[in-house]
C-alpha cells in the first residue's frame, strides 16, 4: 500500500472563475512541486480540459477526469469519473441544459497540453444545469463516477447553504470539507454523515494549489483504487492534511 498525497478539486482556465494561470501544464508543475500524487481536474459543468492536463502530467502525476457540476439549486457536486470520455459524455448532458454563452462574455479557453490556446467553449458555464439534486448524482453514477458533496461546510453553493439541510437520500458517495478542514472540533459534524471526508483546495489559482490535501492509503494512484477504498472502505478512510 501507497501513501498518496491528493487534491481532487482544481479549475483550468476554461472555468471563467479561475486564473488565467490555471493552464494544464501550469497546474501539473505547481501540483508536482508540492508533492502531490494525484489530483482532479474539476471545471465547472465541463470536463473539455481533462485530457490536455493528462498528457501535460504524462507519468509524473495521476490526474483524474472530474466536472464540478452546479444543480438546479445550485449546489455544487463533485463528480470524478473513471476516464476523460466518460467525463466528456457527463459533461456533454450538463452543457446540453446550459444557456449559450452571450457574446463578449466570459473567457472560458480550451487548451492543449502545451498551455496553447485552441478554442472555447460556447455554453454559459457560470449557469446552473437543468439536473435537480438527485439527478445529478445520479447522471455522474450512470457514467461510471463518484459523486462528492462539494465543499459542504461553505456559505456558499453548498448542499447546506441551498437546501438547509444534508440529503441523506442524494446518494452521496463523500463529503468535500473547506473551511474545517484541520480543525477537529468542526469536522466531527460532518464526521457524523458516515461517508469519507475529502479535504481539497478547490483552486481557482495556482498559489491555492494543495492549500488543502488528503493523504489516500491505496495501492496506487488511480481512480479504480480510489473507488474501492470508497465503497470498500479499503485502506480505512481518506485523512486530510
Amino acid at each position: 500500500m501507497k501513501r498518496i498525497l491528493a487534491d481532487l478539486h482544481i479549475h483550468t482556465v476554461l472555468s471563467p472563475c479561475a486564473s488565467e494561470e490555471m493552464t494544464p501544464p501550469a497546474i501539473v508543475r505547481a501540483a508536482v512541486a508540492k508533492g502531490l500524487g494525484m489530483i482532479a481536474i474539476c471545471d465547472h459543468n465541463a470536463a473539455d480540459n481533462v485530457r490536455a492536463t493528462q498528457e501535460a502530467a504524462g507519468e509524473a502525476l495521476a490526474v483524474l477526469a472530474g466536472m464540478e457540476v452546479t444543480t438546479a439549486e445550485e449546489v455544487h457536486v463533485l463528480g470524478l469519473f473513471p476516464d476523460a470520455a466518460e467525463a466528456a459524455s457527463a459533461a456533454e448532458e450538463v452543457q446540453a441544459t446550459l444557456p449559450d454563452r452571450p457574446e463578449g462574455g466570459d473567457r472560458q479557453w480550451l487548451m492543449d497540453a502545451d498551455g496553447r490556446v485552441v478554442g472555447s467553449l460556447g455554453k454559459m458555464l457560470s449557469a446552473a444545469s437543468r439536473f435537480p439534486l438527485e439527478q445529478a448524482v445520479g447522471l455522474i453514477k450512470r457514467h461510471g463516477g463518484l459523486a462528492v458533496a462539494s465543499h459542504v461546510d461553505r456559505p456558499s453553493f453548498s448542499v447546506m447553504s441551498q437546501l438547509g439541510l444534508f440529503p441523506a437520500g442524494a446518494g452521496f458517495d463523500a463529503i468535500e470539507v473547506f473551511c474545517a478542514a484541520g480543525k477537529p472540533e468542526a469536522e466531527a459534524r460532518w464526521a457524523s454523515l458516515g461517508l469519507p471526508i475529502f479535504h481539497s483546495s478547490d483552486s481557482h489559482y495556482l498559489a491555492e494549489i494543495a492549500s488543502r490535501t488528503t493523504s489516500l492509503t491505496m495501492q496506487g494512484a488511480t481512480f479504480t483504487e480510489l473507488r474501492t477504498m470508497i465503497r470498500r472502505g479499503a485502506g480505512g478512510p481518506p485523512r486530510g492534511a
